[in-house]
């Protein structure tokens, strides 16, 4: 085997719920998070290149240095004590500043996919090496529906009893996780009277997930809606539409609707979509790896 192709999917995080800063600086959360159907598309073969890793990805994203699969190859060659060199390609779909983990998705397929590569088959050891890139990389080596918990390393699998549909909404908002932890420790930023009760009304919606009913609470809706009133424009346009199961995926800033079968979102989308700051599509749960070998 020389090369493998690999789906990265996005995540939605169907609560977030943010208990206590710990010692290492990190925070105990609690989520429910699922992959979805958005995915950027990873190529990894052997090389012959001068260069440990040669990688192919949009400059203006992140760096080289910074970028998670960089970490995950160098990582990944440490632990296993691997010496040769590979070369990475990406088509990027998922936007990022989202809330949607891509980079954290990319860091876990990339690890994946090497495991593949070269016939690794230790599961507890990328767990391992996923947390020492980023918090949300052990949940995406599962690639399920689980509830994450600690600073994200617990990570239990879950069954969901039907595959959830969704409407996505990006505002075009670049939302950044450190910064909104941040805010959350601090507690700089509090709304007035009136924009809690505002606020109040969009932060009891629920899903049924497995015939109970399930809040779909997210502990940074009132910082982001403080940052920024247009997370509460769009939840208003969702309530005028009758859709009233929605949520802000983990830090922001994508805004995610759940649908039930019969419903026809193709208005919603049109009336959404005639506000040229917002763009949106259609997705659902993705379950499991899916990858080609060459």
């Amino acid at each position: 085997m020389k090369k493998i192709r690999i789906l990265s999917p996005a995540k939605i995080n169907l609560n977030l719920i943010i208990k206590n800063k710990r010692k290492d600086d990190f925070h105990n959360i609690s989520s429910l998070i699922q992959p979805i159907n958005l995915y950027d598309e990873i190529l990894i073969e052997l090389s012959k290149s001068d260069n440990t890793l040669e990688l192919s990805f949009p400059e203006d994203v992140v760096s080289f240095k910074e970028n998670l699969i960089t970490k995950a190859v160098f990582n990944f060659f440490e632990y296993f004590k691997i010496s040769t060199h590979v070369k990475i390609s990406v088509k990027k779909r998922i936007p990022t500043g989202a809330g949607l983990g891509g980079g954290s998705s990319n860091a876990a397929s990339t690890l994946i996919g090497l495991s593949k590569l070269f016939s690794i088959d230790n599961f507890s050891a990328l767990e391992k090496i996923a947390l020492k890139i980023g918090s949300d990389v052990p949940f995406f080596l599962y690639s399920r529906t689980s509830l994450v918990t600690g600073r994200g390393e617990v990570v239990e699998p879950c069954n969901i009893d039907k595959k959830i549909k969704y409407l996505l909404i990006f505002p075009k908002i670049h939302s950044d996780t450190r910064t909104l932890y941040q805010l959350w420790d601090s507690k700089d930023i509090l709304l007035d009277s009136a924009l809690q009760h505002r606020v109040a009304s969009h932060l009891k919606n629920e899903i049924l997930i497995n015939k109970e009913k399930f809040l779909l609470q997210n502990d940074f809706t009132p910082l982001l809606i403080s940052k920024d009133r247009t997370y509460l424009n769009i939840f208003n346009s969702l309530r005028d539409l009758g859709l009233r199961t929605y949520s802000i995926s983990g830090s922001g800033s994508t805004i995610f609707c759940a649908l039930d079968d019969e419903y026809d979102c193709s208005e919603s989308l049109k009336y959404l979509e005639s506000n040229s700051s917002l763009t949106t599509m259609k997705a659902e749960a993705f379950e499991g790896w899916h990858f080609t070998f060459d």
